[in-house]
């Protein structure tokens, strides 16, 4: 029984709205996944891998401009309406996307470009309502569980993918998308009471802005609000590189597919490719399942978040490094390949994005699903575009060793940049313990019992005597563990 709910870690209370959450995230990225292999297979086989960089700009900027309208909308919205709003609307474009393809090559670029730009959005909508509805305790334990979810959707999507395959073909895919998108919009219509509406719009937003000069001028005093903040500036840098190294990775990876699923007509490549590709990545999300199952909560509760976050940087230096001093000659550039698309299909759902999300938890509310919306909608797009330009150059081309080496110094640059990330927190949360916000002192007490070690020990002893019992126990606790509790002890005589 403990067992079992070390692996379930929802109290009674929260089971009907967690399930409920669980549920629909799964759906939404099962019927995404699979609209996503398709149009994968489609754009690389029919308009080709060489165009690939362009789609990568492209995707961004639509991005872009969709996390600009979710951006202004999560003020002035409330959240539960403004995630009904979403699922339906991509119900519409799936439909829309399937419909055309066979009228239009157009389309090609269209259904790729929708696939890809709800992938980083239904995350986005979703963390933006969720991320609010729980505490700091609470989401050690729960968005774990919700990460798990992301990888239960993408292997039932992959398993799906290659059992349609055969059936109905890659060029099909988009309709599988729009008949789970059109199942979780009936699920939240018949469940819309059951869910908390979330922040957003209020009484006051009648006095808000309304014209489009007084919008744009909002949401640039939202971007500075963001900028402003001494935890979220390193973060900020910490998810460029992310994205910015995730991208290249993936055209390797693209590349290397499309050289292996190359024989028969252009069907039987489409479905070749889409087989591959769902295997490799299935394979790696039912990986990524058992470490988050099994290990990732407990990793969180044992070292902390300010250690976990160094395994997904320390993975992309050391795979970057092996392609940049083995090469991508004949069969180890598909492993390398392979090797550095581990880190989006496992190391980042398992283990990265569930550390990330709680460092959420040590911002401010009013500022957080600004934070949200910015990283998750703005700043990976530019990355990604950044990215972009950089293969549209020719570099992957013309010397590839040259990307995976300047890939590789961007890989230790983002283990640096981590180091200031886990400095940055360890001072937040010393700053949210004196703080006068009951939310940041009590999820920043939350987490010093993971996070003692990215706290100073100078800075742990000057809290002794200024704070109330439960934290000062928690500090003592912390130094205690540090051998420092006599010392501290002595400085406060």
């Amino acid at each position: 029984m403990i067992w079992l709910r070390s692996l379930y870690p929802v109290r009674r209370a929260e089971r009907g709205i967690v399930g409920l959450l669980y549920t629909l995230l799964s759906i939404t990225v099962v019927a995404n996944w699979v609209g996503k292999v398709g149009s994968n297979s489609i754009f690389i086989k029919s308009v080709g891998v060489k165009y690939l960089p362009i789609a990568y700009v492209i995707a961004p900027v639509v991005l872009l401009v969709a996390s600009s309208v979710i951006f202004s909308l999560v003020g002035r919205m409330r959240r539960r309406d403004l995630f009904i709003w979403y699922v339906g609307i991509v119900t519409v474009l799936s439909v829309a996307a399937q419909v055309l393809l066979p009228v239009t090559s157009t389309d090609y670029w269209f259904t790729y470009v929708l696939a890809q730009v709800v992938k980083d959005t239904i995350y986005l909508i979703f963390w933006v309502y969720v991320g609010n509805l729980f505490d700091s305790e609470q989401s050690k334990r729960i968005f774990p569980l919700f990460a798990g979810s992301l990888l239960v959707g993408k292997i039932v999507g992959g398993f799906m993918a290659a059992a349609l395959t055969p059936v109905i073909h890659s060029e099909s895919f988009m309709a599988i998308e729009a008949a789970g998108f059109a199942l979780a919009f009936v699920i939240l219509i018949l469940f819309r009471r059951h869910l908390p509406e979330g922040e957003g719009a209020v009484a006051v937003e009648k006095g808000q802005p309304k014209s489009i000069g007084e919008r744009m001028a909002g949401s640039l005093n939202g971007y500075k609000l963001v900028s402003r903040d001494k935890l979220l500036r390193p973060f900020g840098v910490n998810i460029f590189f992310w994205y910015f190294l995730m991208q290249i990775a993936n055209y390797l990876f693209a590349a290397g597919l499309d050289a292996a699923s190359r024989a028969g007509t252009l069907q039987q490549s489409q479905d070749d490719y889409t087989l591959l590709y769902a295997s490799v990545y299935t394979s790696g999300s039912i990986v990524a399942l058992g470490i988050q199952t099994f290990l990732t909560g407990g990793l969180i509760r044992r070292l902390g978040v300010s250690v976990v976050i160094f395994a997904f940087p320390l993975w992309y230096l050391a795979t970057f490094g092996a392609g940049t001093y083995f090469g991508l000659a004949a069969g180890a550039g598909l492993l390398i390949a392979v090797l550095l698309q581990a880190a989006e299909r496992i190391v980042i759902p398992a283990v990265h994005l569930p550390a990330t999300q709680i460092i959420y938890s040590q911002v401010a509310s009013t500022v957080r699903p600004r934070a949200r919306a910015f990283f998750s909608g703005g700043l990976n797009a530019v990355a990604e575009i950044g990215a972009a330009l950089v293969l549209i150059a020719g570099a992957i081309s013309a010397s590839p060793q040259v990307v995976l080496g300047f890939g590789t110094v961007c890989s230790a640059l983002f283990v640096v940049n981590t180091v200031s990330l886990r400095r940055a927190l360890g001072r937040r949360i010393i700053q949210n313990l004196r703080s006068e916000d009951p939310e940041l002192r009590r999820n920043a007490s939350q987490m010093l019992h993971g996070e003692g070690r990215a706290v100073p020990t100078a800075e742990l002893q000057g809290l002794l005597g200024e704070s109330s019992a439960d934290i000062e126990a928690r500090v003592r606790l912390a130094l205690t563990r540090r051998g420092k509790l006599r010392v501290a002890a002595g400085n406060t005589e």
